[in-house]
């Protein structure tokens, strides 16, 4: 067998295998679950009590996440922003501290409370998984729900 065929159907298995990785791990990321159970406001920041499901039998080594909560109507009143962390198998919770945006969360607010409504806001939460690859979910927050 010719050294340049040895070379492709080399390279072809290791891109056979890591196409394999990523799909396995885009595959894990699917399983893993959040949910917002808490939501409070401290020291100017929105704080977003979450649990985290992963019901599969391993670890995930995220980059990080980063996020925003907005209004339905695309207005962002707060961001976030988490280093590198380990998601371990099982149930935890960890607080989302978003920094709030003071002027459009006031507008936002001010509105609410003319119209006599709670609003529905958004949480847009972008997992930054290993390898580059990126997973963004979006959680609608019922601010009258953890009243």
């Amino acid at each position: 067998m010719k050294t340049s065929t040895k070379v492709l159907i080399g390279l072809g298995l290791v891109g056979g295998f890591v196409g394999y990785k990523l799909f396995k791990l885009y595959q894990l990321s699917q399983y893993i679950t959040y949910t917002p159970v808490g939501l409070d406001y401290k020291n100017g920041n929105i704080v977003v009590k979450m649990k985290l499901e992963n019901p599969v039998n391993t670890t995930l080594n995220m980059r990080g996440i980063i996020g925003k909560i907005q209004t339905k109507g695309g207005n962002i009143i707060a961001t976030y922003k988490a280093p590198a962390f380990t998601i371990k198998e099982g149930v935890s919770y960890f607080d989302l501290n978003f920094k709030v945006n003071v002027l459009n969360a006031g507008t936002e607010l001010i509105t609410a409370l003319i119209n006599k409504t709670s609003p529905a806001l958004d949480m847009v939460l972008t997992k930054q998984l290993p390898f580059g690859m990126t997973q963004t979910d979006v959680i609608t927050i019922e601010a009258k729900s953890f009243a």
